[in-house]
């Protein structure tokens, strides 16, 4: 159920359980085809996985803009009378939008500690895949939530785009600030350094265009330079 503050601004705490994290999904973001994870790598996911219930705190959420308050420009749009410079990939995913959802997730802050604790005791196999389960995890949560979002707003008659972040697409991390300037104060427990970067570090913060006439469509990693984007697709 959700844990709402306004009828807008709604957070979540969905157990881990719900959000089909497994050994496939986590060897296939480290990078390994079909059948080519060496054997100890999924038998160590395999021994982690259940301990994710016991060290995961998952957080997320999102706000609703009120209708009208985008306005979509070449390379950047402006709401709430803040203006976010997101280059041409995103702004043109967003023109047709008339809101936004602002969303955050994480999984809190024992991930990072439990991947710490494995690689101070010299097992750094295992905290290395911990670092990886976390980062499958926000993402799922994000996945997840993402779904919330078209429930909220699908009463109204609209749609969703894509979901976009900053530091992907051109979009400067350090729009972070603006991004959660538009939200409640800690949102979910996330907080950000004066570098922009979030604690806890494993979160996920963006938008999402959102309206009558949008769409979601393929992430256009053809005209991206970002060869390390989570999104791309060889």
């Amino acid at each position: 159920m959700p844990e709402s503050s306004s009828p807008d601004v709604v957070t979540f705490s969905p157990s881990v359980d719900t959000l089909g994290v497994d050994r496939d999904l986590v060897v296939a973001d480290l990078g390994y085809r079909n059948g080519e994870a060496p054997d100890m790598v999924r038998e160590f996911v395999d021994e982690l996985l259940p301990q994710l219930p016991s060290h995961v705190e998952i957080r997320c959420g999102f706000r609703i803009l009120p209708s009208g308050s985008i306005k979509v420009a070449v390379d950047s749009f402006t709401s709430t009378g803040t203006q976010f410079s997101t280059g041409p990939i995103i702004a043109s995913q967003l023109k047709r939008s008339t809101s936004l959802a602002l969303f955050v997730s994480t999984v809190g802050p024992q991930m990072e500690r439990w991947s710490a604790q494995l690689m101070a005791e010299g097992d750094m196999m295992k905290g290395f895949l911990v670092d990886a389960l976390a980062s499958e995890v926000v993402e799922r949560a994000s996945v997840w939530l993402e779904q919330r979002v078209v429930d909220h707003v699908a009463p109204r008659g609209w749609k969703i785009t894509n979901r976009y972040s900053p530091g992907y697409c051109d979009w400067a991390v350090a729009e972070q600030q603006k991004l959660f300037s538009l939200l409640p104060r800690q949102f979910c427990g996330i907080t950000l350094t004066a570098s922009s970067l979030m604690v806890p570090i494993k979160s996920l913060s963006g938008i999402i265009g959102l309206g009558p006439d949008v769409k979601r469509g393929a992430f256009q990693c053809s005209i991206c330079d970002m060869k390390d984007c989570y999104r791309r697709r060889d």
